[in-house]
């Protein structure tokens, strides 16, 4: 829901920021039209230019006369005729005059044409000796207006301008909060949706309004994903099933022959290499046990089934007791196995369950002992940070690149079977651990599982 509220804030900013540049770019624009109006023919206004016009007409023997350099600035300004009306009211000087205008005037007559118009034409005066001149432009060229204002209002006008442009705001503020508000309301149903899928929940959007296609899209998508979640837990409920039914029925027979083989193995009546064939039976049922038995803890760890019976452990002499289990059971064969313990970690604890935590370790040291005999095995524990190491590493060729990308997740391939791997991974992901292949050369030598040291001994190790 917080999005939502950030949708809308950037709406609301968004639209103020619309609205401030769209102010400013108005009063630019306004003054630039302004600019470009007063900047005509040769940036005079039009006062400016009949005033230099007036000041090059001069009278001369009882009439008047415009000189060149007046001439030359009535061809470069706006007006197209101009006359001069004496003191009498008759016309002394006339240029360009238009057959239609008068040539005697009255008071009246001259009253009314120096704010307005002359026959359609829009007329501009100035005071030339005893005498008016007058300048006009061509019809429909400009539009004039008799504007006035009180000194009252032009007192107030900074606090009106002001006044107004902070009442546009608060409208253009108010609207943006109000169309931001139906967004959101538009919205809030499809964020809802949204979240009820990420957590794995059937979503029902009402499909209305501006966001019909979106719900509609996220109703399709929940129904997809629920069906595809019912097939799946309908298959993993099928494969448990099944694995679970493969050990038991395969148990009993095993049980049998594991007997039988061990028998057969001690029994002294035998010959040597019958005795050899015997344990070399017992060894391969017990592997096809442990391999039963990850499939199943697999199973239940990768769907949370297998309960945790966490205790606090010492790392160190739990793993000199699985060493010594496996020199004393001989089930390294061929290889040796060299464990090496840092000092600051003798007195280090964990907490695990200890059944599990045997299971990993064994079977990465088991991986040594069947694919890679007669090599040295060294485990090294240390701590690094607040987390405790477990180094395991053989001399063997290394762990190939399929069977790591396989065990990360990064690849299927039927053919490579990496059982003792995946379980010791889960193992120690369910301890809140991780566990990393450890790099030398460019080879996959070994397997590092880092857990995570308990609260007390972070303070005190």
């Amino acid at each position: 829901m917080k999005g939502l509220f950030k949708i809308i804030r950037r709406y609301v900013l968004t639209a103020m920021l619309i609205t401030a540049l769209a102010l400013s770019f108005n009063f630019a624009l306004f003054c630039l039209w302004g600019l470009r109006l007063s900047d005509d023919r040769h940036s005079i206004s039009v006062r400016r230019q009949i005033e230099l016009i007036a000041g090059e007409l001069k009278e001369k023997d009882g009439g008047y006369r415009m000189s060149e350099e007046g001439l030359r600035r009535i061809k470069g300004s706006v007006f197209q005729w101009g006359m001069l009306v004496k003191g009498d009211g008759q016309v002394g000087w006339t240029y360009e005059l238009p057959p239609e205008i008068p040539r005697s005037y009255t008071l009246a007559d001259m009253s009314v044409l120096s704010k307005w118009y002359l026959k359609d034409y829009p007329v501009f005066t100035w005071t030339c000796g005893d005498g008016v001149l007058v300048m006009g432009q061509g019809k429909e060229s400009v539009a004039r207006f008799n504007l006035e204002y009180s000194v009252q209002f032009l007192d107030h006008l900074p606090e009106i301008f002001f006044s107004t442009v902070a009442l546009n705001l608060l409208l253009v503020f108010l609207l943006a909060l109000f169309f931001g508000y139906r967004f959101y309301r538009s919205l809030r149903p499809v964020a809802q949706g949204i979240e009820r899928l990420s957590n794995n929940e059937a979503a029902s959007l009402p499909e209305k309004g501006m966001v019909e296609e979106l719900s509609r899209r996220l109703n399709r998508t929940s129904q997809i994903l629920e069906r595809q979640n019912r097939q799946l837990a309908k298959r993993d409920n099928a494969r448990t099933n099944w694995i679970a039914g493969v050990s038991h029925d395969i148990r009993t027979p095993l049980s049998l022959i594991l007997g039988h083989a061990d028998s057969l193995g001690r029994n002294p009546a035998l010959d040597k290499d019958s005795r050899r064939k015997a344990q070399a039976i017992s060894r391969q049922s017990m592997y096809i046990k442990k391999l039963i038995e990850d499939l199943n803890l697999t199973s239940k760890l990768e769907y949370d089934a297998q309960p945790l019976r966490m205790e606090e452990i010492r790392p160190a002499s739990f793993l000199r007791q699985i060493a010594a289990d496996y020199y004393n059971e001989e089930m390294l064969g061929d290889c040796q196995l060299d464990l090496a313990v840092d000092e600051n970690v003798e007195r280090a604890q964990i907490q695990a369950d200890k059944g599990l935590l045997t299971r990993a370790f064994q079977n990465l040291i088991g991986n040594s002992v069947q694919h890679a005999p007669g090599c040295l095995i060294w485990i090294q524990m240390k701590r690094e940070g607040s987390w405790l190491s477990f180094l395991f590493q053989d001399s063997g060729p290394g762990i190939p690149p399929e069977a790591a990308a396989i065990t990360e997740g990064r690849l299927e391939n039927p053919n490579i079977h990496v059982m003792g791997l995946r379980v010791a991974r889960q193992i120690v992901a369910a301890h809140g651990g991780r566990m990393e292949f450890a790099l030398r050369d460019g080879k996959r030598l070994g397997v590092r599982l880092l857990l995570p040291l308990s609260s007390e001994e972070n303070v005190n190790v």
